[in-house]
C-alpha cells in the first residue's frame, strides 16, 4: 500500500511507511521485601514511555541528504510530529540519535530511526 506522502519530507512534515511499529511501556519502581512482600509504584510524573520505530518512504537521494542534513541541525533537540492515527502533536526526539539508510534503487533512498516521547 503506498504511503500518502505530498513534497519533500522534513520534520514539520514526516510522512511514515506504513509498517512503522508503536512500544509502550509503563516505567515503574518496585522493593522487594524478604517476607516475600514486593511494593510497586509508578516512575515519575510521566511514567508512559512511547517510542515509535519509522522508516521514510523511498525518496530521490538528493532528498534524503537533505533530510539528513536536517537530522543532525537537529541534534539531541526535540521536534513536534503526530504521529499516525493520532491528531494531536507531541514532542520528540532521536533515541538514539542515529539513523540508518536504505537504497530502493540506485537513486531512491529511505531512512529509518527510532523516536522517543519526549515530555517537556
Amino acid at each position: 500500500m503506498p504511503v500518502p506522502c505530498t513534497g519533500a519530507i522534513t520534520l514539520n512534515n514526516l510522512c511514515v511507511t506504513v509498517d512503522a511499529t508503536r512500544q509502550v511501556a509503563f516505567r515503574t519502581l518496585q522493593q522487594q521485601y524478604g517476607d516475600g512482600y514486593a511494593a510497586r509504584r509508578q516512575d515519575g510524573v510521566n511514567p508512559v514511555m512511547e517510542t515509535w520505530n519509522v522508516s521514510t518512504p523511498p525518496m530521490p537521494v538528493a532528498q534524503a541528504y537533505a533530510f539528513e542534513a536536517e537530522l543532525i541541525a537537529l541534534g539531541t533537540r526535540s521536534f513536534g510530529w503526530i504521529p499516525p492515527n493520532e491528531t494531536a502533536d507531541k514532542q520528540w526526539i532521536l533515541d538514539p540519535v542515529a539513523w540508518n539508510w536504505t537504497y530502493s534503487t540506485g537513486d531512491l533512498a529511505s531512512l529509518s530511526f527510532t523516536l522517543k516521547r519526549w515530555y517537556r
